[in-house]
């Protein structure tokens, strides 16, 4: 069974949200850990581009801070 199956085996899976590189590529290593330690059964990570525009807000910003 697959790891994305398994997560969803009991109806509802654990999944939170990063934008690689925000604040910085060292402080999303350690966002990574943290999140698997506190429970995350899957882990999105968002790769930032230069024209976030399909995004909402706060994703846009973690884009733009990302890029810098």
């Amino acid at each position: 069974m697959s790891r994305i199956l398994q997560a969803f085996a009991n109806g509802k899976a654990f999944i939170p949200f990063i934008t690689c590189g925000d604040p910085s590529l060292d402080v999303t290593e350690q966002l990574v850990y943290a999140m698997e330690q506190a429970g995350a059964d899957l882990i999105e990570l968002g790769i930032p581009f230069s024209d976030p525009t399909a995004e909402g807000p706060v994703i846009q910003s973690a884009n733009i801070r990302a890029w810098n």
